[in-house]
């Protein structure tokens, strides 16, 4: 069902509209939003919203914000299309819609998908096809749909990307994955960041490799630094490479160091232009 099927066209009083709060919202630009704004007051309100009627109720499907700029304006009433269905009919109508439009919200999505599944006893692939989501993505949005509100919270608002919320759900302290999400916001991870966080943090006696990223005790991201394999200085971020197989290196190794006992030993008489031959 979705509500541009026929149904009855009329004025409803605005305090008698519902909005679920499992619903998934389309994502404005704040320009945009103010350019309609000024619209609705120079035109009015010139496409319906609409309603499900569910057990006598009405709630809305579509029009989130066409219904707040009436409220805005002090409107009492506002033309709306209505159709008869049930709860599952409405949600699965509203995460349709604004996929199909703008950016739909994932955390908001999660939420609705985990009301179907596990509330309403939709079997999850079932639910998958019925929202137009892939059965991947579908369990995805499931494990979102267990972290903290707050870490939901700071999905919803594009500060936490929606990949890397899905490795954040791996930790298995709700503590860690608000912890992981704060500092995400804070030093705007990266979902890769993200992810080689959670890794870290599941698995802390492995150590990060040279070139590999680690995070400091307050969680800011940082490259384990490059070293010489010869002399172990600190090389820059973006060395030049030379290859060197794997039978040769533990051989430059061992002259080099050979040449460093030597050198070192060595007494002041020694010809340094003439240095003796490795063993």
């Amino acid at each position: 069902m979705t509500t541009q099927e026929t149904g009855e066209t009329r004025w409803v009083d605005i305090d008698k509209i519902s909005v679920p709060r499992e619903r998934v919202t389309s994502v404005w630009d704040p320009a945009i939003e103010e350019e309609f704004m000024e619209s609705v007051k120079t035109k009015g309100i010139l496409v319906p919203v609409d309603l499900m009627e569910i057990d006598g109720e009405l709630w809305l499907t579509d029009g989130l914000h066409r219904l707040q700029a009436a409220e805005k304006l002090g409107l009492t009433r506002i033309l709306a299309r209505i159709v008869k269905g049930s709860l599952e009919d409405l949600m699965i109508c509203n995460i349709i819609l604004n996929r199909q439009r703008g950016r739909s919200n994932p955390a908001q999505e999660a939420e609705v998908l985990a009301l179907l599944v596990e509330k309403k006893g939709f079997p999850l692939a079932m639910a998958a096809r019925q929202l137009g989501l892939s059965e991947n993505w579908a369990r995805k949005l499931m494990k979102i749909a267990t972290l903290p509100q707050e870490v939901k919270d700071l999905i919803k608002i594009g500060r936490v990307p929606v990949t890397g919320a899905a490795y954040i759900a791996d930790l298995p302290r709700a503590e860690d994955q608000s912890a992981v999400a704060r500092d995400a916001e804070f030093y705007k991870y990266t979902a890769d960041q993200i992810k080689v966080r959670v890794w870290q943090i599941l698995n802390p006696d492995v150590e990060p490799k040279e070139g590999e990223t680690t995070f400091t005790p307050e969680g800011k991201p940082a490259k384990v630094p490059l070293t010489c394999h010869f002399c172990g200085a600190i090389l820059p971020e973006n060395p030049t490479y030379v290859w060197v197989c794997g039978e040769c290196l533990p051989l430059a190794r061992e002259t080099i160091e050979y040449y460093r006992r030597t050198y070192t030993q060595a007494s002041p008489t020694t010809d340094a232009a003439t240095p003796p031959a490795p063993p």
